[in-house]
């Protein structure tokens, strides 16, 4: 998927497991131009997800001769502050740890996006599925607020098209759909044209 990306001249992003998932460094290695740690529970766990994707001194991923830096004929001491400057760390803002203390993590030097996980935020508020709900809009609202105050980026998983002018206007800027959400416009959109 990786390399898909880079043929078409797009940055790919990948989700890992958790914020404390081996397989950062080897995406990263493959090429991939940052990560996307879903259910990031407060403070130390945004810290551990920053350190498993920048190299020393900032945080602790390894270093080898990997596609990333074309098998070593980068020289390494260079491959490693221009990884450390370009290498995206989104964090998802979707627990009750990650809400308790969202402000802290905008301000984390290392972050650079904010990501609302809408499913796991509304079940995190005891309200799942609940997406109209005044507390749901609140936080989504209040996220958007930390990331901006802190210079970040706000991001949101949509679950149609429509969604992102009001998005936009609270401060959100990084949007993503599901394969699943885009076949289902999709096939919306033929069946209305075929009506």
């Amino acid at each position: 998927m990786v390399r898909a990306c880079d043929g078409a001249g797009l940055p790919a992003v990948v989700r890992v497991p958790s914020p404390a998932a081996a397989e950062v460094g080897r995406c990263l290695d493959a090429g991939a131009a940052g990560t996307l740690f879903p259910r990031s529970d407060g403070l130390p766990a945004v810290r551990s997800a920053v350190e498993l994707a920048k190299y020393p001194p900032i945080g602790k991923r390894g270093l080898g001769g990997a596609r990333a830096n074309r098998y070593g004929t980068v020289p390494l001491d260079r491959f490693v502050v221009e990884a450390n400057e370009a290498t995206l760390v989104i964090v998802q803002i979707e627990t009750g740890g990650a809400l308790a203390e969202v402000s802290a993590i905008a301000r984390e030097p290392q972050v650079d996006v904010l990501y609302v996980g809408p499913n796991d935020l509304t079940q995190a508020l005891g309200i799942p599925g609940k997406y109209t709900d005044s507390r749901y809009q609140a936080e989504i609202t209040r996220i958007a607020g930390a990331a901006k105050k802190a210079g970040k980026a706000a991001g949101i998983m949509l679950a149609r098209a429509e969604q992102i002018p009001a998005l936009r206007d609270q401060g959100y800027s990084f949007f993503t759909m599901s394969d699943r959400t885009l076949m289902l416009e999709s096939a919306r959109a033929w069946r209305k044209a075929l009506q």
